[in-house]
């Protein structure tokens, strides 16, 4: 039996200070996390961030299939998943904590980039996973003041209510839909971050899939947004919880991973083209073959 062993991520003291009911932790199991205790990392890093009243512990299930497919390829590549703990606020009934998640993620980026200081491969972004209303707090991160925007180098969000708050209780959450959604219109052209936004469908009774879809511009290419009952090889409706550990789509979000993986860096690609076209094949049209960059004309189709 595997054992399961989440590394806490000692935090600066004076950022443990300021927020004191917020942890980082690494995900680690097995003999992963044994060779893991000890820093610097070498790996490609994934933080995930839990939704309202969620729990650090759901990265698991993806943190898990990721770590089986690197044992697959004898560890040539593989992801270090790291995960917010926000103590299970309830931030879709009160969002006054919203600004303070936001501000706490952008300094756990930072920690966990020095985690890879003074390797070949060293990162300089990370990759995130927001489930619910941690998707949102991700796309927050860009309205900070001192934010840098290539600090990320992919969003996934599970079915995160971008387009409004489910149930708009208070004027905190309200500004801070209003703020987020405002930023990403009027800034559209200068935010070059690719993001996927994917729904559980009819069976995600508490957020309905019309509120996940990303506001599509015509001059923002890079956001994609999908249900997951018509992603390739998943095919099935996800409740709101259910999303996080649905083995189907994990799978699918995993290969996409390791498909971005640009062999010279180490690191997930940089090209927004590649990008876009590795979550196009894994989660739209998949022709039922491996991901290739230049795919072959088979035949060519003449007119009659």
């Amino acid at each position: 039996v595997e054992v399961l062993r989440s590394k806490k991520i000692e935090l600066p003291k004076k950022l443990a200070k300021r927020y004191p009911a917020y942890e980082l932790y690494l995900y680690g199991e097995g003999s992963y996390a044994e060779e893991h205790k000890v820093l610097p990392l070498t790996g490609i890093p994934v933080l995930f961030l839990p939704g309202n009243a969620g729990s650090y512990k759901q990265v698991r299930s993806i943190g898990s299939i990721a770590l089986r497919k690197a044992e697959d390829i004898d560890f040539k590549y593989h992801f270090d998943f790291f995960s917010v703990n926000f103590n299970e606020e309830l931030v879709a009934l009160y969002g006054g904590s919203l600004q303070k998640q936001t501000k706490f993620v952008h300094e756990c980026i930072k920690t966990i980039l020095k985690l890879y200081k003074g390797q070949e491969f060293a990162p300089k972004s990370v990759a995130i996973i927001g489930h619910s209303m941690g998707g949102l707090v991700a796309r927050a991160l860009l309205t900070l003041k001192n934010f840098k925007q290539d600090l990320i180098n992919l969003l996934v969000t599970q079915a995160t209510p971008h387009v409004a708050p489910v149930m708009p209780l208070d004027r905190f959450i309200t500004d801070f839909y209003m703020t987020v959604n405002n930023y990403w219109i009027l800034n559209a052209r200068q935010i070059n971050l690719t993001t996927l936004s994917v729904a559980g469908g009819f069976r995600d009774y508490q957020v309905r899939s019309g509120l996940t879809f990303l506001p599509k511009l015509s001059h923002h290419t890079s956001a994609l947004s999908v249900v997951s009952s018509a992603v390739p090889k998943t095919w099935v409706s996800t409740d709101h919880l259910s999303i996080v550990w649905c083995k189907q789509l994990q799978l699918t979000t995993i290969r996409a991973f390791f498909d971005l993986i640009d062999a010279d860096t180490k690191q997930i690609t940089q090209n927004p083209k590649k990008k876009l076209s590795v979550l196009n094949h894994h989660f739209i049209r998949h022709p039922a073959k491996h991901f290739e960059e230049n795919p072959s004309i088979i035949s060519n189709l003449t007119g009659i």
